[in-house]
């Protein structure tokens, strides 16, 4: 396994729909493999193909760096097939490293895909673990959590992050 290097949101791929996988594959699990590698070296909870590069319609999810156990799933081609309630709760996202905001999102999903058997799975999802899964399904359509907020707090979060962006190349 590889840890990938991680695109800022600078990066058109991350504006790019992805792209549904037609071919579950040897090339496909390694990717899933360096992506939860990188997600854990990043510290993150989530990851999207296209944050490493691939405009792919696959994800990586694991909250359990809170009980440091390890339980990732591997989605391909999700789909949010249903949603209830709303909540309000901030997000940070691996390809803008130290920027944060509160962002609305429903409390419950149920996601739809397949996993890299090409099972067909079906998660119901709440609190944390739903907005992980709505984080990462948002970047397959080339959004990011700031296209969620207001012009004014969104342009606030991009001059922060070329700041910081800045200062991590000096």
């Amino acid at each position: 396994m590889s840890v990938l290097t991680i695109k800022n949101c600078l990066d058109p791929v991350l504006r790019k729909k992805c792209d549904l996988i037609q071919d579950i594959n040897e090339n496909l699990v390694t990717l899933s493999e360096d992506m939860i590698e990188t997600m854990y070296a990043a510290t993150g909870v989530g990851l999207a193909a296209n944050q490493v590069g691939i405009a792919s319609r696959l994800i990586v999810v694991d909250l359990g760096f809170k009980e440091e156990k390890h339980e990732p799933l591997i989605i391909v081609n999700p789909v949010i097939t249903a949603s209830e309630e709303e909540q309000i709760g901030q997000e940070g996202c691996l390809s803008i490293p130290e920027v944060y905001a509160d962002v609305k999102r429903f409390q419950q999903v149920e996601v739809k895909g397949v996993d890299l058997n090409g099972k067909d799975v079906r998660l119901e999802a709440e609190g944390f673990m739903a907005r992980a899964f709505q984080h990462e399904m948002d970047h397959l359509e080339g959004k990011l959590f700031w296209d969620m907020l207001g012009k004014v707090k969104r342009d606030m979060l991009k001059r922060k992050f070329k700041k910081i962006l800045k200062e991590m190349q000096e």
